[in-house]
């Protein structure tokens, strides 16, 4: 995938997702980030507190994750405004599970998966429909204990269809969901 081609959106064909590994004494880990601007955070942080006033947004600075990024689709768009929502972190298992999502959706995107599955920290950033795929496997995937219930679900999560993964992704991320991640655990891991 070429520079400029994250698709059409309402920020104009910028990316609005992006996946970050790090390694530390523990391991590898990947994080995944929406990409907002900071008044859109804002707002989703009081709609989700209003649905439920336990719950919480992990916004940071988009300087503070990517300042030191060596992707060039940092130097091509302007991110002043514009904050990091966390959507998840995983590491071990979890990981060790979700990778061939991964490494299947960046594929199916153009993207050089290589850059997270090496080692050393790297940046991603994905267009849309690929961030909001891995999305729902990563917030699928973080509560599940049993490993062969996370492959399971991986599997499902990468047979859908964007249109499909669209629907999970506002369930699973709305306040007035509150069963949406459960749900699509359910759907696709009941059968085990």
């Amino acid at each position: 995938m070429g520079a400029g081609q994250f698709g059409s959106s309402v920020y104009g064909g910028r990316p609005t997702f992006a996946l970050v590994r790090r390694d530390d004494a523990d391991g590898a880990s990947l994080t995944l980030y929406e990409l907002l601007p900071e008044a859109q955070a804002s707002a989703r942080r009081d709609r989700l507190q209003r649905g439920n006033p336990n719950s919480g947004l992990v916004t940071i600075a988009f300087e503070s994750v990517f300042g030191e990024s060596a992707d060039p689709e940092v130097d091509r768009w302007e991110w002043d405004d514009w904050t990091a929502v966390k959507v998840t972190r995983l590491s071990e298992g979890r990981l060790r599970s979700i990778l061939p999502l991964v490494r299947e959706t960046l594929r199916g995107a153009d993207r050089d998966e290589s850059v997270l599955t090496a080692g050393g920290a790297a940046e991603v950033f994905l267009p849309e429909t690929v961030g909001v795929r891995l999305a729902l496997g990563f917030l699928g995937v973080k509560p599940i204990q049993r490993v062969d219930r996370m492959r399971a679900f991986c599997r499902g999560i990468a047979r859908m269809s964007d249109e499909e993964c669209y629907y999970w992704h506002a369930k699973c991320r709305s306040p007035s969901s509150p069963n949406g991640e459960k749900a699509l655990r359910t759907l696709l891991t009941d059968h085990i």
